[in-house]
C-alpha cells in the first residue's frame, strides 16, 4: 500500500508540474509570436480617405473636373472612369487638382468618377454634358467709306450692341476728314472724335455710356472728356501710337502701343509700366482666372515691317513676366484667351495652348493663307479671326471654317469684334475704309 501511494503521488506531482509549465510557456509563446509579426494592429480611429468630384467646365470636346481628397496618403495612384471605363490613371501629388479629359463629342452626356485601389475608396459620380458647337452660318454685308480725298482705313472696332457699333481710323471724303464711323441700327454716320479729325487707332467700350478712344478720350453718350493729364508716355498726346486697350472698368484699364509702351489708368492717374522691350505692342487682352482668383492680362509685341522679333508678356500689377513664344519664328499681332482653358495668338498663323505656363504653342488646324491681324471671341466655342485680303475664319469649338470667298477684299481686315450673334470686321479695301458685318 505504501509503494502504490508513492507512485500515485509522484505521478500527480509530475502532471501538475507539466501543467504549470504549459501555462507559463503559452503566454511566452504568444509574446514571441506577437513580437515577430509585420502587420501593425488595426487603427480603428484613423479617418477613412474620401474622394470628392465636381464639374469645373466643358467645351464641345473637353471636360475639366475638380477633385478634392481628404486623408488620402500622397502620392497616390487613382483611376478616372468615364462611363464606367478607365479613361486615365493619374498619380496624385496634391489633395486638390483639376482633371482634364478630351477627344469627346459635342452635346454628349458622360458620367465620371474616380477611385483609389490602394484605399478601396471611390468618389461620387458626376454627370456631364459637353458644350454644343456654334453655327458657322452667317449672312454678310459690307460697307465702304471715303477714299475720295485720300487713302482711308479703319484700325479698330467695338460692338456695344447690334444698334451701337463704333470703328476708328482715318476717313477722307471729297469735302472733309473723319476719325470714326458709328452705326445706330439704321445707318452709318461719319464722326470726328472730340471734334478732331486726327486719326484714331483704337476704341474700347465698357458700355454705351463709357467708351474710350486712344486711351485718353472718354465718351459718355453725350460729351467727350480728355484724360490726358499725367499720361506718362506722351504729354502732348501724340508722341506714340496707341494700338490697343483692355480693362475691367474705366478706373482700371491698360493702353499698349509702339516702342514697348504700356500705360495703366486707375481712374485718377496714369502709371507707366516698364515692358523690357522696344517692340511695338499690337494687342492686349485679359480674363479672370477662377482658380487663382486673379485677373490674367497678356500683351503681344512685334514690328511688322522691320524684323521677325516677337514678345508675349503677362502684366502682373506693375511688373512684366515674359511668356514663351516657342516655336514661333515670325511676328505676332493679336491675343485672345479664356484663362486656363484656351490661349490664342495670331500672326503668321494661329497658335494655341491650354495652360499659359506650357512652353510650346501648337499651331491651330486652320486653312488661313494670310496674316492674322486680330482674334476675338465670345466663348471657347465661338471665336473669330481676321487678316490679310479679307480672310475671316470662324471657330465653333471643333474646327475653323473660312469665310474668305464671301468676305475677301483688296486689302486687310485689321480688327474684329464679336458679341452674341454679331461679328464686325474693319479694315481697308483699296483706298476705302471697309466694314463687314456678319449676322448669325
Amino acid at each position: 500500500m505504501k509503494t502504490m501511494f508513492n507512485i500515485k503521488t509522484h505521478s500527480a506531482l509530475i502532471y501538475f508540474s507539466l501543467l504549470t509549465f504549459a501555462f507559463i510557456l503559452c503566454p511566452l509563446s504568444f509574446i514571441l509570436v506577437s513580437c515577430n509579426t509585420t502587420e501593425p494592429p488595426p487603427d480603428n480611429d484613423k479617418p477613412k480617405p474620401t474622394l470628392s468630384l465636381s464639374l469645373d467646365d466643358t467645351s464641345p470636346t473637353e471636360v475639366w473636373l475638380n477633385l478634392t481628397t481628404t486623408d488620402l496618403e500622397l502620392p497616390n495612384e487613382i483611376i478616372l472612369f468615364r462611363d464606367g471605363d478607365t479613361s486615365q490613371i493619374i498619380t496624385l501629388t496634391e489633395s486638390e487638382i483639376t482633371l482634364y479629359d478630351d477627344l469627346l463629342l459635342p452635346s454628349r452626356s458622360y458620367t465620371y468618377n474616380v477611385s483609389s485601389d490602394k484605399h478601396q475608396v471611390t468618389s461620387n459620380e458626376v454627370s456631364v454634358v459637353t458644350m454644343d458647337t456654334t453655327s458657322h452660318d452667317f449672312t454678310w454685308q459690307t460697307f465702304t467709306f471715303g477714299g475720295e480725298g485720300g487713302s482711308s482705313y479703319l484700325l479698330d472696332v467695338a460692338i456695344i450692341d447690334e444698334n451701337n457699333i463704333w470703328a476708328v481710323g482715318m476717313i477722307y471724303t471729297a469735302d472733309d476728314t473723319f476719325s470714326a464711323v458709328h452705326w445706330d441700327g439704321n445707318g452709318w454716320e461719319l464722326k470726328k472724335i472730340a471734334n478732331s479729325s486726327y486719326p484714331r487707332s483704337t476704341v474700347y467700350a465698357f458700355n454705351e455710356k463709357d467708351i474710350w478712344f486712344d486711351g485718353t478720350i472718354q465718351w459718355d453718350g453725350y460729351t467727350y472728356s480728355v484724360h490726358n493729364n499725367g499720361f506718362p508716355l506722351d504729354p502732348n498726346g501724340h508722341g506714340w501710337r496707341r494700338n490697343a486697350m483692355w480693362g475691367k472698368s474705366s478706373s482700371d484699364f491698360y493702353v499698349v502701343g509702339n516702342n514697348g509702351n504700356i500705360a495703366h489708368y486707375n481712374g485718377n492717374s496714369w502709371t507707366k509700366i516698364e515692358s523690357g522691350t522696344f517692340l511695338d505692342f499690337q494687342d492686349i487682352w485679359g480674363d479672370y482666372n477662377e482658380k487663382t482668383q486673379e485677373w490674367e492680362v497678356l500683351a503681344v509685341a512685334s514690328n511688322h515691317l522691320s524684323g521677325y522679333e516677337r514678345e508675349i508678356v503677362k502684366i502682373e500689377g506693375d511688373r512684366i513676366k515674359s511668356i514663351s513664344n516657342e516655336p514661333l519664328t515670325s511676328t505676332i499681332s493679336s491675343t485672345w484667351f479664356i484663362s486656363s482653358r484656351k490661349y490664342l495668338i495670331g500672326g503668321s498663323g494661329i497658335y494655341s495652348k491650354a495652360q499659359i505656363d506650357q512652353i510650346n504653342w501648337q499651331k491651330e488646324n486652320t486653312i488661313n493663307k494670310y496674316y492674322t491681324y486680330k482674334i476675338r471671341g465670345n466663348s471657347i466655342n465661338d471665336i473669330v479671326a481676321v487678316g490679310g485680303y479679307g480672310d475671316l475664319q470662324l471657330y465653333n469649338g471643333i474646327n475653323w471654317r473660312s469665310q474668305y470667298e464671301i468676305t475677301k477684299i483688296d486689302g486687310n481686315y485689321r480688327s474684329v469684334s464679336t458679341k452674341g450673334n454679331i461679328v464686325v470686321a474693319a479694315g481697308q479695301h483699296n483706298a476705302e475704309a471697309v466694314i463687314t458685318i456678319g449676322r448669325r
